[in-house]
């Protein structure tokens, strides 16, 4: 999740909040390449597998490799939720991760339920991605694109995101990408469905040139400040097309007509099978009641009636 900073004012007040109270020491530090771990007696390891992790992550998509060289990343493990609020005042009860890109600062949450789902090295690459943006394209990033391109950059897509998206567009209503920027700010039902609209926008982007496509309409975004200029130089597109394409290939894709088309191939195929195993089954059965009747007609014929043979009566 990407803060608009509160500015290093509030989180130089933030930590003499927590020096002013009654808080364990000060938390040790972990360099790793660019980064730079704080974190609290307790979360050593949890520090090391993050660090040694971010070492061997891929370079962010369409940016260069050295991206986030320079300067270092201050990476915060808030072992509670005290602590958390102190270093990311402001953030959302529901937000597993704050970046701080202005101030080369990431807090995340250890401790429950802070920590959502997703696993500590994913929301890590994910706030990365924020201060990678960041750098390399300037402050003038809409905020759809930031969170779109932090999930493809995190790979944090699943399965079910895919049906929660046809929930939210239930209606058959795709929002603009401008207006989709107002949705993270509000409760967390209407920023979760945000998040995985522009999920969709940015990994169609990323899809329409391929990995060097991308690289490029990145490189021009940032050599002219403008998306649409960037887009028509690369993909010979605007902006408004890309989003009229955008729009229709997520209604195709996650509408629920194409659901609707699935289930009648389901239930279609499903009653072809079931019709299928009824033939085989009256046939073995046909098959097992001919041959019950053969073995019938060799038996002998055999009388079962009466008490036995009749005989005379004796005389008196």
């Amino acid at each position: 999740m990407n803060v608009a900073a509160p500015a290093r004012l509030l989180f130089i007040l933030a930590l003499l909040h927590i020096s002013s109270h009654s808080l364990p020491a000060q938390p040790h530090e972990l360099r790793a390449g660019p980064l730079t771990f704080f974190f609290w007696p307790g979360y050593e390891r949890a520090a090391s597998t993050l660090a040694q992790g971010a070492l061997q992550s891929p370079p962010m998509p369409g940016l260069p490799a050295d991206v986030l060289a320079e300067p270092v990343v201050e990476v915060y493990l808030a072992p509670d939720r005290a602590r958390f609020d102190s270093l990311a005042p402001g953030a959302p009860d529901w937000s597993s991760g704050v970046a701080f890109p202005e101030g080369d600062r990431i807090v995340l949450p250890t401790f429950a339920p802070r920590t959502g789902t997703a696993p500590l090295a994913t929301v890590l690459r994910h706030e990365l991605a924020h201060i990678a943006i960041r750098r390399y394209l300037g402050a003038r990033v809409p905020r759809w694109f930031h969170e779109g391109y932090a999930q493809v950059a995190a790979g944090s897509w699943h399965s079910g995101d895919a049906w929660a998206l046809r929930f939210a567009i239930v209606m058959g209503q795709v929002p603009s990408l401008s207006s989709l920027n107002l949705s993270f700010e509000r409760e967390r039902l209407g920023a979760e469905h945000a998040y995985l609209l522009a999920y969709t926008a940015v990994e169609y982007l990323h899809r329409l040139g391929g990995p060097q496509g991308f690289a490029r309409l990145l490189e021009r975004w940032r050599e002219v400040g403008s998306l649409d200029s960037a887009m028509r130089r690369t993909y010979g597109i605007t902006f408004w097309q890309f989003e009229r394409l955008w729009r229709r290939q997520v209604r195709d894709r996650y509408g629920w007509l194409l659901v609707a088309s699935q289930t009648a191939v389901y239930w279609a195929v499903l009653t072809i099978l079931l019709l299928a195993l009824g033939y085989i089954k009256k046939k073995q059965t046909r098959q097992k009641l001919e041959a019950l009747e053969a073995a019938t007609r060799d038996l002998p014929d055999l009388d079962f009636g009466g008490d036995g043979p009749e005989s005379e009566p004796s005389g008196g």
